[in-house]
């Protein structure tokens, strides 16, 4: 989409344009649901967590500051994570999630990753269990500190460290199994 065609669709918006509204829909969810899917437990929630994204876009579009599709995004990534942070907190609250035994830390070699693409990559950080997948992608994805992401999270900022610590060696596990499969 262009600068200039963006910021007449954000305009649109801010006039209440439902045309505008469904164009941007149709122009974000790929990239809205990938997001999503990342912070979700699974594919229904992040497609209930989508759905949540674009009613608080179209109710708060009007303090949106900027005009540039980037600022946008990132705008309406922030609001997708805190939803699902938010389920994430209220689910966690009503049952503790344990992990299972801790794998063997595994070797990768680099020629392995740059064979991948990026749909294998983001299918294996799926397979992580949600509190892992969230803790590596705030931590490794967005740049967010321990102590920043134990706030977010309400947890202890060790338990960010360890569950991040955890999500790598489940992510070389999964990428080494993977390896074998290629291979074979």
């Amino acid at each position: 989409m262009s600068i200039q065609h963006f910021a007449i669709l954000l305009e649109r918006l801010k006039a209440n344009d439902q045309s505008a509204f469904k164009e941007l829909v149709f122009a974000f969810t790929p990239r809205m649901m990938t997001v999503a899917r990342i912070y979700s437990k699974d594919e229904e929630d992040a497609k209930d967590v989508l759905q949540d994204a674009f009613i608080i876009i179209y109710n708060k579009i009007g303090t949106f500051i900027g005009s540039e599709e980037k600022a946008f995004f990132a705008w309406a990534k922030r609001i997708i994570i805190n939803i699902c942070l938010s389920r994430s907190q209220k689910m966690s609250r009503r049952m503790e999630q344990h992990p299972g035994e801790i794998l063997k830390e595994y070797k990768l070699e680099s020629h392995v990753i740059a064979n991948l693409t990026a749909k294998e990559i983001m299918t294996l950080v799926h397979k992580l269990p949600l509190p892992y997948r969230q803790v590596f992608a705030l931590f490794a994805i967005e740049g967010y500190s321990h102590q920043e992401i134990a706030e977010r999270l309400s947890i202890k900022e060790s338990s960010s460290r360890s569950r991040f610590y955890r999500a790598r060696i489940m992510l070389q596990e999964h990428f080494n199994n993977l390896f074998k499969v290629m291979i074979a």
